[in-house]
């Protein structure tokens, strides 16, 4: 019914409501939907993160063990270079970062948190991964100078040996 002159509403006007109400309803019916499409792995997706964070804690520890182990000292060259500093810097700012990173997983509950914390896991995942491929450099620009170094020692031996022979 029209309020200004009291007449009922016109079929199409009523018609035009009840498609706007059955409009409204199937958006959110399909926004509903869309949610429970996107989180209903959230457990399994949360777990597998979980499972990914343990297996960087073992290869973080395997990369800190095998340069706590080498004998730079034993090396000047080595020894004058600043990579066990920097393997050691860059090794905790990974762990902290883990560490973080598995903190905020402990503290998402539910569909919902995942839902909204989703990308901000996948942004930190990538962090860790950018620095472990640093640390992953680290280590191979640190194996290219060792090679080098006993490259040239090995060089020097065959000198100094082609030089006894040449004297007998």
């Amino acid at each position: 019914m029209n309020a200004s002159s009291g007449q009922p509403d016109s079929p199409l006007s009523t018609t035009a409501n009840v498609l706007g109400i059955l409009t409204f309803a199937l958006g959110l019916i399909s926004f509903c939907a869309a949610f429970f499409a996107i989180t209903h792995d959230a457990h399994r997706e949360i777990t597998d993160y979980q499972y990914s964070m343990r297996e960087k804690k073992g290869h973080i520890d395997e990369i800190y063990k095998y340069f706590e182990e080498l004998d730079i000292a034993a090396d000047s060259e080595l020894e004058s270079s600043s990579v066990k500093t920097l393997i050691g810097r860059s090794v905790q700012d990974l762990e902290r970062r883990r560490l973080a990173m598995e903190r905020d997983l402990t503290q998402v509950r539910g569909r919902l948190q995942w839902w909204y914390r989703r990308k901000d896991m996948g942004i930190s995942m990538a962090r860790i991964e950018t620095q472990l491929q640093h640390l992953g450099a680290i280590q191979l620009t640190f194996l290219l100078l060792k090679m080098k170094r006993q490259s040239t020692q090995l060089d020097e031996l065959e000198r100094l040996l082609g030089k006894l022979i040449a004297e007998d």
